[in-house]
């Protein structure tokens, strides 16, 4: 272990040796990652990663946070999530339109009324309502709700590690009977 770890340092130090003389005199690195940007990005707007793209559409469909509860809560303008409850669909109809619309105050529109009202879960415009959504549900659903998405992510994240460990292991150990 020490010596693998020895070749390691041994090759960073001599990749930043080698590629940060050259970054400081040609800039190669900022023209290479200039030239792989597209052209579509301006400046300050984020990149969304391929792990994400992936990812997203997927959790998407089983849990979404309701990121307006946070800064309503952080900015005062509530005092708790229980302003978010009992989570309200118009008409029983668990979609976007009908339960994470916005309500218009200017015009006069009520929650309930001309507008459904979310708690922690929210509904996207794109997917939906995820399946931990429920219409009626209170802040004890929600959060019990997060804690089984919490639950089973902690357990696919410990299947997954062990099946790399396991993985590594077989993968070594040949190696080091040769």
């Amino acid at each position: 272990a020490f010596a693998g770890a020895t070749v390691h340092d041994i090759f960073n130090l001599l990749s930043v040796a080698i590629l940060f003389p050259l970054e400081i005199i040609s800039h190669y690195l900022y023209h290479l990652t200039k030239a792989m940007l597209p052209d579509s990005v301006n400046d300050g707007e984020e990149w969304e990663g391929p792990i994400k793209k992936i990812v997203s559409p997927l959790s998407d469909k089983i849990i979404k946070s309701n990121k307006d509860v946070i800064k309503d809560i952080a900015t005062g303008k509530v005092e708790s999530c229980d302003a978010y409850y009992p989570v309200l669909c118009l008409d029983g109809i668990e979609d976007y339109k009908h339960c994470a619309s916005k309500c218009d105050t200017d015009v006069g529109e009520e929650v309930g009324v001309d507008c459904g009202r979310v708690g922690l879960i929210t509904c996207d415009k794109n997917t939906g309502c995820p399946a931990f959504f429920q219409n009626g549900a209170n802040l004890h659903d929600d959060s019990i709700s997060g804690g089984v998405c919490l639950v089973l992510s902690l357990f696919l994240l410990i299947v997954c590690l062990m099946g790399l460990v396991n993985v590594l292991q077989r993968g070594l150990a040949g190696m080091s009977t040769r």
